[in-house]
């Protein structure tokens, strides 16, 4: 049976709102901003891991049953990944994970775009707080576990070095007039024209061995379907040298930059693109390689459940956008358990209470809760189990350009 479109929940959640103290981006201004919008008793502000073990047992230990996150992708995979640590523990009474969800806050915000989060302005975290409560579904979504963590992405090479350079770009420009222009795309585009290609022209590409430690896998063409037999149990995929090697559950890293165009095909398997391309390659098709649009005989695309790489050297390394030095061997899988994710996409523009309940046809409230692509709820059908029908990864039609 569906649910009418706009109907609130049948009971509000209990929403607790856990911020990374020490995150780029969170400044005292962002936590006095975050202050005015969530009641104290449930804002929690974590300086450091220890103390935010101690939080997240405490929310756990209050009963909450959802928690959104702020602080980045980073601040992401630590919480959850503490949460999930802390449930397992079985000291706390609980037998499953809270929803998850996230503040637009941090410097990387590739969960905030998916989910459709507000800007972080009073009127757009009120908004998206109303929803976590009342009018957001859930979405059961599968990601990536390695070394311990749960994350939406994780690799080596390219992607690590745009990241690492992407922040650095951002930090150089906070507070000076160029900011605006480089805290999104922009910022992309410069850091990988002005700091990571030059590295990489100085630098030999590295040799790895990439091997099937799960079901089995299969490589995939511009289309997205299967090229070529399954690759089974203990059969290597891959074996050569790479510029990038990495896995994700979503299609990019924000700001429209899909590195991961096959990530939404399968809910049982992990993206994992591995490209060997060149430097005046990588220059001359930009463009289409950030929309996803790009492909060549330098880049291979797998689907997987569990891999194991080993590389010739120690390469740069990031767990959910975050640089975590560097590794010559790393295993990644499939999560056994899903995370259901609090999809503000799913909420009505309109909310029937809070921010915009005393202004129907809104004015600049409701516009904020429209969702990431302004469209807010139309068409869009609910299940009777509060989870929305709508697939979480909506890949759009691809026009390969080859090289």
């Amino acid at each position: 049976m569906l649910r009418e479109r706009g109907a609130m929940a049948a009971t509000a959640r209990n929403v607790a709102v856990l911020i990374n103290g020490n995150a780029r981006g969170v400044t005292d201004r962002v936590i006095r901003l975050v202050s005015s919008v969530v009641p104290p008793d449930h804002l929690y502000v974590s300086r450091s891991l220890v103390e935010g073990r101690t939080l997240i047992r405490r929310i756990l230990q209050a009963g909450y049953d959802a928690v959104l996150t702020g602080g980045g992708d980073g601040t992401f995979v630590q919480f959850v990944s503490q949460i999930r640590d802390a449930v397992r523990s079985a000291d706390l009474g609980r037998d499953r994970m809270p929803a998850v969800g996230v503040f637009k806050l941090g410097t990387g915000n590739a969960l905030a775009g998916l989910l459709g989060c507000n800007e972080p302005t009073e009127e757009g975290l009120t908004a998206d707080f109303w929803k976590a409560r009342y009018t957001a579904l859930t979405r059961a979504m599968r990601f990536v576990e390695v070394e311990g963590r749960v994350a939406p992405f994780a690799g080596v090479g390219l992607d690590a070095r745009i990241l690492n350079d992407f922040i650095t770009v951002k930090d150089r420009a906070r507070g000076t007039p160029l900011e605006p222009y480089l805290s999104g795309g922009g910022g992309y585009f410069t850091a990988i024209a002005g700091l990571t290609i030059p590295k990489l022209v100085v630098t030999r590409l590295p040799e790895v061995t990439i091997v099937n430690e799960g079901a089995p896998a299969w490589r995939v063409g511009p289309d997205g379907r299967r090229v070529g037999p399954l690759i089974l149990r203990g059969e290597t995929l891959y074996q050569g040298p790479v510029q990038i090697a990495s896995v994700s559950r979503l299609d990019g890293f924000g700001y429209h930059f899909r590195l991961f165009p096959f990530a939404y095909v399968r809910d049982d398997r992990l993206h994992l693109r591995v490209a060997a391309s060149g430097v005046p390659e990588i220059l001359s098709r930009l463009y289409w390689i950030w929309r996803g649009e790009y492909f060549s005989d330098t880049i291979h695309d797998f689907l997987v459940e569990r891999i194991a790489m080993r590389a010739e050297r120690p390469l740069p390394f990031q767990i959910g956008g975050d640089g975590e030095g560097h590794r010559s061997f790393i295993r990644y899988e499939l999560c056994d358990e899903p995370l259901e994710l609090l999809d503000f996409r799913t909420s009505p523009a309109i909310l029937p209470v809070g921010p915009t309940a005393a202004r129907p046809g809104g004015d600049g409230a409701g516009d904020a809760g429209d969702g990431a692509d302004g469209k807010g709820d139309r068409g869009r059908s609910r299940t009777s189990s509060g989870r929305s029908s709508r697939p979480l990864g909506h890949p759009r039609s691809v026009r390969p350009v080859r090289a």
